[in-house]
């Protein structure tokens, strides 16, 4: 930062101000970036195998893109669609907002005539801790029964579980394809515990958490050596799961926990509350069912999560498919009057894209996670939106915060270690069979001349690890450009 001597004249008195003028010029202006734009062209110029590039590198002051090649052509982002939804969720619904879920019911005596009522909110952090903080609040209260069972509130959502392209594998029953509901509970997986049993050729041990929600069918052995070999499957029953597990258990093996999709969150929600009142000592008549509170009944307990900036970090930084979707359909709950529904909440983040410069028809943007093929957008276009979060002083803070972190979490946890880039990269990853992505900023060590990149790389497949080199050795000499 430059000294310039200022000399002001007072009646009989001298002044001389030092004062500090900061460099104005633009990082994007003249040559400053014209040796970068040589070095990225040259490391642009052998792509990897033949796989379908977009490459762009934007000055974040200016808007300049410095440096293109097929920069407008839509590509299949992967997990880079959640930049698109994070700064949406953050402009939209606020860094502050934050997810409910409720107990309602009618106490009389030491028990709650007829159901007790759980309504939610769509909080995607709802966990089996958070039910028991309720029902403890319950039962200091005096309640020891519950008369009519449990009663689920999903109409903050609308019926439809699955986001758009969900169904493209459907035998796929890892959680990270969990379907979404208004009520959902431990990220909408079913807990699934593996141990072997007394004796060898009997079954082995497998319990559930919730225990009521599924239907198990347990053909495990348990042998006296070999290798532990369980394998699960997940799939629909009726109007809820049905798990089997079957393989070999060896004897001393210790007890191993798995996890498993969800088909109908409501239930399984409401069989996990039922099996959390059972384990205070609180009794329960009545089954589990879905259906809408009497407008008057009381508010009982309520639990409230975290504030989005917080869960953001999941979408951002751990790539969680599933908290990704949950905030995008409460989107939707924002933007329309009634139940929410993927095509409002898809129509707020056009809405939004299109005052940040993205025409609705440029891009394709149907599922908030980039999971399977369901979008299209460019790697200006995530420039852009990059830009824009980046220039909204409003919502920038959180939207940093939220993206993994070069060298030190998130999913670049072990890349841009070198002290150029450390910290100084925040980015979101992005990888399906055939796509590797990573859009995000390098930032320089003054914090005045940020720079939004996206390296888009399609039809990758066998390539995935080349293409993560191609991606490393633009961002790379990003960051030696601005931080050397």
């Amino acid at each position: 930062m430059p000294l310039q001597l200022k000399t002001v004249y007072l009646p009989g008195v001298i002044f001389m101000l030092v004062l500090f003028c900061p460099l104005a010029t633009p990082a994007g202006e003249g040559a400053d970036f014209e040796g970068l734009k040589r070095e990225i062209a040259a490391l642009c110029a052998k792509t990897p195998g033949n796989a379908s590039v977009g490459v762009a590198v934007m000055d974040v002051v200016s808007g300049e893109v410095v440096y293109a090649l097929n920069g407008d052509a839509p590509l299949n982002p992967a997990s880079n669609a959640k930049i698109v939804t994070a700064a949406a969720a953050l402009k939209i619904l606020g860094p502050e907002y934050r997810f409910t879920t409720e107990l309602y019911g009618k106490v009389e005596g030491r028990g709650i005539a007829g159901p007790l009522y759980i309504k939610g909110h769509a909080d995607p952090d709802l966990e089996t801790a958070d039910f028991r903080r309720m029902v403890a609040e319950l039962k200091a209260d005096g309640v020891r029964r519950v008369g009519g069972g449990v009663v689920v509130d999903d109409s903050f959502f609308d019926g439809e579980n699955l986001p758009f392209a969900f169904d493209q594998q459907p035998d796929e029953d890892n959680r990270f394809r969990a379907p979404v509901g208004a009520v959902s509970l431990n990220q909408n997986a079913i807990a699934i515990r593996i141990a072997p049993g007394d004796a060898p050729m009997g079954r082995a041990m497998v319990s559930l958490d919730p225990p009521e929600y599924a239907v198990l069918q347990n053909d495990a052995l348990t042998m006296s050596g070999g290798p532990f070999s369980p394998r699960i499957s997940a799939a629909p029953f009726e109007d809820r799961t049905r798990i089997r597990v079957w393989g070999q258990v060896p004897t001393g093996t210790p007890g191993t926990w798995y996890y498993r999709r969800i088909d109908n969150p409501s239930l399984f929600a409401g069989y996990g509350l039922k099996g959390v009142l059972k384990d205070a000592g609180i009794a329960v008549g009545g089954d589990v069912r879905i259906g809408d509170i009497p407008p008057g009944t009381p508010l009982l307990a309520r639990t409230t999560s975290e504030p989005l900036s917080s869960v953001l970090w999941q979408t951002g930084k751990m790539s969680n498919n599933f908290v990704t979707e949950m905030v995008l359909k409460t989107i939707g709950a924002r933007a329309g009057k009634g139940p929410a529904t993927w095509k409002e909440a898809i129509g707020a983040v056009e809405s939004l894209l299109e005052e940040w410069g993205l025409p609705r028809g440029s891009y394709v943007y149907r599922n908030g996670s980039g999971l399977f093929d369901a979008n299209r957008l460019s790697a200006v276009q995530f420039c852009r939106v990059l830009r824009a979060a980046y220039m909204d002083s409003t919502i920038r803070p959180e939207f940093l915060s939220q993206l993994a972190t070069g060298g030190v979490d998130g999913t670049i946890e072990s890349r841009y270690t070198e002290a150029e880039s450390r910290r100084y990269v925040r980015a979101k990853t992005g990888t399906l069979d055939s796509v590797s992505a990573l859009s995000g900023y390098v930032l320089d060590r003054e914090g005045r001349h940020p720079v939004a990149f996206s390296v888009l790389v399609n039809d990758a497949s066998g390539y995935v690890s080349a293409a993560r080199e191609y991606q490393e050795k633009i961002v790379n000499a990003i960051a030696r450009h601005l931080n050397r």
